[in-house]
């Protein structure tokens, strides 16, 4: 006996396709923004690792403490350098830019034009700004992709936003590099405070105590990888130990 098949039309070939598309467009961007949170996550890890051990030789180095290797630092026009060249001796770069290299800093770092906050919006002056190259930073680019800016406070370790702190400077680490995106702090964009006894990663406690009043505004930075005014800059701190 012949058995008759029914075979889809070619407008149900067609409409089931549109389903399909639809249906990714809604959830590719999702899967995507997962994949991507996940490979950051895991540079900052690395990249985490990396300055914990050149910190740890730098401080073994000098009496196992980190302060003893910034008598050096007296120079204040030089002394970002300075905290960049320590560091640099324990890394494994590619380029090096400071006023003394020849290398403009937009060459290993992402200047703050083009930076943003967690929330999308550009980064703040106000707020944080100063954590990139616009204030004479130094900057460097690892040889496995990753860059990093630093700042030098004081050669003292006693400049800090809480008295607790003996902080000594900061590094923001690019864990993709100046070129990679989305240069966004809490996605690729990480900030680390040096102590004198430890490197740091940002989080709420380091924060000026999560809250501060600004005039009519009361800034607050706790939780701000989630909620609050989504600026990402504790975001290290969350990831790191989450």
């Amino acid at each position: 006996m012949k058995r008759n098949y029914s075979a889809f039309t070619l407008a149900e070939v067609l409409i089931t396709l549109s389903i399909i598309g639809v249906v990714a467009a809604m959830t590719l961007p999702t899967v995507i923004s997962k994949v991507d949170r996940k490979i950051n996550i895991n540079r900052l890890k690395r990249e985490y690792s990396v300055f914990q051990q050149a910190f740890q030789k730098i401080a073994a180095e000098n009496d196992v403490d980190f302060k003893n290797a910034l008598s050096v630092c007296n120079d204040s026009s030089s002394k970002h350098a300075c905290l960049k060249n320590i560091f640099k001796a324990k890394l494994s770069t590619v380029l090096d830019c400071d006023t003394n290299s020849g290398e403009n800093l937009s060459k290993c770092f992402v200047p703050q034009s083009e930076a943003k906050q967690l929330n999308g919006k550009p980064v703040d002056s106000k707020y944080n700004g100063g954590y990139f190259n616009n204030n004479g930073t130094s900057g460097l680019v690892l040889n496995d992709g990753a860059s990093a800016s630093f700042w030098l406070d004081s050669n003292q370790c006693t400049t800090s936003l809480s008295p607790d702190l003996n902080r000594c400077g900061f590094i923001v680490i690019d864990v993709n590099g100046p070129v990679g995106k989305p240069n966004t702090w809490g996605k690729d964009l990480y900030l680390f405070f040096i102590n004198s006894d430890k490197i740091k990663p940002a989080d709420a406690s380091t924060a000026d105590g999560s809250c501060s009043e600004e005039g009519d505004d009361i800034v607050c930075f706790q939780d701000d990888c989630e909620v609050g005014t989504n600026y990402g800059m504790t975001c290290a701190g969350k990831y790191l130990f989450e």
